[in-house]
């Protein structure tokens, strides 16, 4: 079942672990992890240490560093049918202090893109998700890619009849919303931008999320507490184990790598969401963002109850 990860603004992820981080200081680095980034370039990694086994990354890349996330890709099975533009793309730091329990990112912008560009992703997505079965939309658009981008990718998705999986935020999430993708995968706050205000809890989180839905269904991801999923007739809340987390970056971008390879092998909500979780969970024992041990994904999974959400039903917890 081949997946599909679009993504505009790839990366290079560099974590590096200092104990005692400060600004203003020299230290010298205890650890560093460089990987392929970028949400779905996340989501796509975690996919395919899951066991997807056809998964595809498309979008745009530029230059060297352009060059490294093809091949950190190729060294994970993972298929690459990128754009090339001008310029550098962007690397990205994430400073660990495991002593403070702290991380710091310092995120570049990402290279200009021309409009021939965008056009020419968007057709590209098109035609890639013809050969797909779930084609997953994440992360921030760079400079000079229209905001209306991802609700015309979710247009062109459908047009083929394929299932479309969103993460973004902002006015692009409120466009490609407007669009009807079958999935919608946002955090507590970014939920909260989407709808206006604040809420106090899942169940006012299931009512305000319904209200957001045209089609299909929402997972708002809840940090250590789990995730929400909320269907046009059901909403179910799954609790995270809890653990010590060595790093928290990138761990929706896990959840939703689990989730969509749970949706491929036909796994109902409760299990997809339940992968999902236990996934992202993971990915936070791990340096690296979409990195997982296949091991702790499993014991994790089967510590998860899946219930209902303000239906006062019996817990589901999954074996």
């Amino acid at each position: 079942m081949p997946l599909l990860c679009v993504a505009v603004n790839a990366a290079i992820d560099k974590t590096y672990v200092v104990s005692g981080f400060q600004a203003g200081g020299t230290y010298r680095l205890e650890t560093t992890v460089a990987v392929a980034g970028g949400k779905a370039l996340n989501v796509a990694k975690t996919a395919r240490l899951l066991g997807v086994a056809e998964v595809t990354c498309t979008g745009l890349v530029a230059g060297r560093t352009g060059d490294w996330i093809r091949k950190d890709l190729a060294k994970r099975g993972i298929r690459e049918a990128f754009l090339e533009v001008t310029g550098e793309s962007r690397e990205d730091i994430l400073v660990v202090d495991p002593a403070a329990g702290q991380e710091t990112r310092l995120l570049e912008p990402g290279v200009p893109v021309e409009a021939f560009a965008v056009e020419a992703l968007i057709a590209r997505v098109e035609e890639l998700a013809g050969d797909s079965d779930l084609v997953v939309l994440a992360g921030s658009l760079p400079r000079g890619v229209p905001v209306d981008a991802y609700a015309r990718m979710v247009q062109a998705i459908r047009r083929r009849s394929v299932r479309a999986f969103l993460d973004a935020d902002g006015e692009a999430l409120r466009r490609a919303v407007a669009e009807g993708p079958d999935l919608v995968k946002l955090n507590q706050a970014e939920f909260e931008e989407l709808v206006g205000h604040r809420v106090a809890g899942p169940e006012e989180l299931v009512a305000c999320g319904r209200g957001a839905l045209r089609r299909g269904a929402l997972v708002v991801t809840l940090g250590g507490r789990g995730a929400v999923w909320i269907g046009p007739e059901a909403a179910l809340l799954a609790e995270a184990p809890p653990v010590t987390p060595l790093m928290t970056v990138g761990s929706g971008d896990a959840f939703l790598g689990g989730y969509a390879a749970a949706v491929l092998c036909g796994d109902d909500p409760p299990r997809a969401l339940a992968l999902g979780v236990a996934a992202g969970t993971a990915n936070t024992l791990c340096l690296g963002p979409g990195v997982v041990d296949l091991g702790s994904v499993e014991a994790l999974r089967k510590q998860i109850r899946v219930a209902p959400v303000g239906m006062g039903a019996t817990e589901r917890k999954l074996a």
